[in-house]
């Protein structure tokens, strides 16, 4: 017994800087490392402190002027415990895991079968073709959200929901499918980009993709963007590419780790509704907010600020035009944090103390809205299948992809940028 309650602080250890970039939160005690519910999670809208004392940074969820409501807060606090009971259940597997691919994909073979198709599939980039799309029908009639006879203007996606799902994975896809067939939902689920398929910095340069000018990160982030950082921006990428070519006036955005929300159908539209008489043009339907909401705009949206996720959300047309036509994808970031920045947000440097440099390369088109409380969020657990933050060893760094070539089979983990950074903030990985 004693063994298994020390479990938890070995894990979190090597988590202190990671937990942060999924927007999950807590409070690193003085040489304990152990994860203590966040202030704010007590008290909607109060301040409260992340500090990883080893790595002498701190993180601060700043007020506002509208706190988050007490749904919102328990929903994520739920969040954040199913999270700490799931990760210590299953401590063993997390811990020895480093770079997996899926549990559902067992032999060799296998896996570099799958690597291989994504290889392929990264390189039809930005156009979406029928062999990257899977249409996945469970609703009984044609799907809609609202009810008002002028439901497309109010922004109901109807039959435009997109599913990013990672071939690899297809662990989450079988939950997926669970989450669409449980509420009765179509959807068309999206063969993502892989960020790991990519086997040189040029093979990604060749598709027309880069980073920011002098992109370095910032104090919540990591230095250098990772292969899961870049496939995820792509692959929103090129569902947006595709709203354009095809004139989808809404889609719904998925990543494959959502969790949906009792009664998300009707309460959706609804919140459509309460929305009529807004300009909105990104609606988030989950986030981890990083400061308190800025606006309230009725029972159930509010104007956020700097926020994180993109679990979630419906986008518009005018949206998915203004980035598309502004080719952000030759300077580009996390997406996260490049919504917020192209919404305008966070402009001060209070979580992002680079705000104002990537703001001169990010274009300010997005007027956003949240729905609050969420009606999505992620599952429990899926963070640990992310590709997107620290939650494996041998994370690739774009920049330790070698400059040129090409291979045919997945190079190793890990790099002289990622060894740096692990050394500098002590993170060794254990296991």
């Amino acid at each position: 017994m004693q063994r298994r309650a020390q479990r938890p602080l070995r894990l979190f250890r090597w988590q202190a800087m990671a937990l942060p970039l999924l927007g999950l939160r807590g409070a690193w005690g003085p040489g304990l490392r152990t994860f203590t519910v966040p202030s704010f999670l007590k008290g909607g809208g109060q301040r409260r402190l992340l500090s990883s004392r080893r790595a002498g940074e701190d993180h601060t969820f700043r007020p506002g002027p509208v706190p988050l409501d007490e749904e919102t807060v328990k929903l994520h606090q739920a969040y954040h415990d199913r999270t700490i009971e799931w990760t210590t259940e299953n401590y063993d597997w997390v811990s020895r895991k480093a770079y997996t691919t899926d549990r559902d994909l067992p032999s060799e073979a296998e896996q570099l079968a799958v690597w291989r198709a994504s290889k392929a599939r990264n390189h039809r980039w930005p156009r979406l073709e029928e062999r990257d799309m899977h249409e996945v029908r469970f609703a009984r009639g044609p799907q809609r959200f609202s009810a008002a006879p002028d439901a497309r203007a109010l922004g109901d996606p109807g039959q435009n929901v997109f599913v990013i799902s990672l071939m690899r994975r297809p662990s989450k896809l079988r939950r997926v499918l669970h989450e669409l067939h449980r509420f009765g939902l179509d959807a068309t689920v999206v063969d993502a980009i892989d960020g790991d398929g990519f086997t040189s910095q040029e093979e990604v340069a060749k598709l027309g993709a880069k980073t920011l000018p002098g992109y370095c990160g910032h104090k919540n982030t990591l230095p250098c963007l990772t292969t899961g950082q870049l496939g995820c921006f792509m692959s929103h990428f090129t569902v947006w590419q595709h709203m354009v070519d095809n004139n989808i006036e809404s889609a719904l955005i998925l990543e494959d780790d959502f969790d949906l929300q009792e009664g998300f159908v009707e309460r959706l539209g609804d919140m459509l509704e309460e929305a009529r008489h807004e300009d909105w043009n990104l609606l988030y339907l989950g986030r981890s907010p990083t400061e308190g909401d800025l606006r309230r705009a009725s029972r159930h949206l509010v104007e956020p600020g700097y926020t994180l996720w993109t679990v979630a959300y419906i986008f518009r047309l005018d949206a998915a035009k203004a980035l598309v036509e502004a080719q952000v994808q030759r300077r580009l970031a996390p997406l996260d944090h490049y919504f917020s920045i192209a919404m305008g947000k966070g402009l001060d440097g209070h979580w992002n103390e680079n705000a104002m440099e990537w703001a001169k390369h990010i274009p300010q088109v997005l007027r956003g809205l949240a729905m609050t409380p969420p009606l999505v969020m992620p599952y429990a657990g899926s963070m640990f299948l992310s590709d997107t933050a620290m939650f494996r060893s041998g994370t690739k760094f774009l920049d330790d992809l070698p400059e040129t070539g090409d291979s045919q089979v997945p190079l190793a983990g890990g790099g002289s940028h990622e060894a740096a950074w692990r050394a500098a903030k002590d993170l060794s990985v254990e296991g």
